[in-house]
């Protein structure tokens, strides 16, 4: 662009179009080569010299101080200090306070985070519980003063039985009635057989200390499939949170994404969100890879032999 402007004496406005920017930009890099030579062509912090509204030293610390022991939100420290709250909370992330649960806390205990080795090796099985869509829409498409059907429509809840594998996060699930006992039983036997035609073989299954995942039924399920039972510690669902994360995702991307107008066509949608999440969705926690391609992945570098 540079050589252009000066060696091929193109004007300005010609060198813009010719590299769809703004003039103004054309300008900068002219001015900046004729200042410095090439250095001035490296790229470099656009961060001004000097800032001469920038917050005083005494306000930022007293920003952090009432943070720390005060354990204020943005909002009121800014009403204390005569400060913007997005000055605050500038100030708070600069200093890695931003999130009130960065603090030191008596109670918090550290977040550890884990991932299995192989394929198979864990598998979490949970019960996500949906309310069910009346013919027409519910209150999420009519508003609930509108809602043609105030308190109960009838249509009762479905219940969305979930196994994802630790390791790839593939997962199966289906929309069943009820979480008894029986259905949770049946479940897991269609769960285990599905994962076994992808290749991967259920050797623990961990679960939360629902009745139906108490239940006789449950253990002889898992017993018949090869899979030993693990359960997670009392009120520790962060134990089984592969799965709480993939409920989670299931209500931001596919149960409260649109207003559906029936279950049926909710329950139709859900097959092809499964596909979806599957074989097209990254993750972060897999690199930005899908849970099919991590899978793949394994079984490209097991050994021939390998049984």
């Amino acid at each position: 662009m540079v050589k252009l402007v000066i060696d091929e004496h193109w004007s300005i406005e010609a060198t813009a179009d010719r590299f769809q920017v703004d003039a103004k930009t054309v300008r900068k890099w002219r001015d900046r080569f004729l200042a410095e030579g090439e250095p001035g062509l490296q790229d470099r912090s656009s961060r001004p010299h000097r800032s001469p509204n920038k917050t005083i030293a005494r306000k930022c610390k007293q920003v952090l101080e009432l943070r720390r022991k005060r354990r204020w939100g943005a909002d009121r420290i800014a009403h204390k200090t005569r400060l913007a709250p997005s000055t605050v909370q500038g100030i708070l992330n600069a200093a890695g306070v931003g999130r009130l649960d960065s603090g030191d806390r008596a109670t918090r205990e550290p977040i550890v985070r884990y991932q299995r080795d192989r394929p198979g090796e864990l598998i979490h099985v949970d019960v996500k519980k949906l309310a069910g869509i009346p013919d027409g829409g519910g209150w999420r498409m009519h508003g609930r003063s509108n809602d043609p059907f105030k308190g109960h429509s009838g249509v009762g809840y479905r219940f969305i039985h979930t196994a994802i594998d630790d390791r790839t996060r593939l997962a199966y699930s289906e929309i069943l009635p009820d979480e008894q006992a029986v259905t949770a039983s049946e479940f897991w036997a269609r769960a285990a057989a599905w994962f076994e035609s992808q290749g991967i073989t259920c050797e623990r299954v961990i679960t939360d200390n629902g009745s139906c995942y108490r239940s006789m039924l449950w253990i002889k399920a898992c017993t018949a499939t090869g899979t030993t039972v693990k359960k997670t510690r009392p009120r520790r669902p962060q134990t089984n949170g592969k799965v709480e994360r993939f409920h989670r995702i299931l209500l931001e991307e596919w149960a409260y994404i649109r207003p559906w107008t029936s279950d049926k066509q909710r329950t139709k949608a859900y097959t092809g969100f499964i596909h979806f999440y599957n074989q097209h969705r990254t993750h972060g926690a897999l690199g930005w890879s899908t849970p099919a391609a991590c899978l793949n992945t394994f079984k490209d570098n097991v050994p021939g032999e390998h049984s």
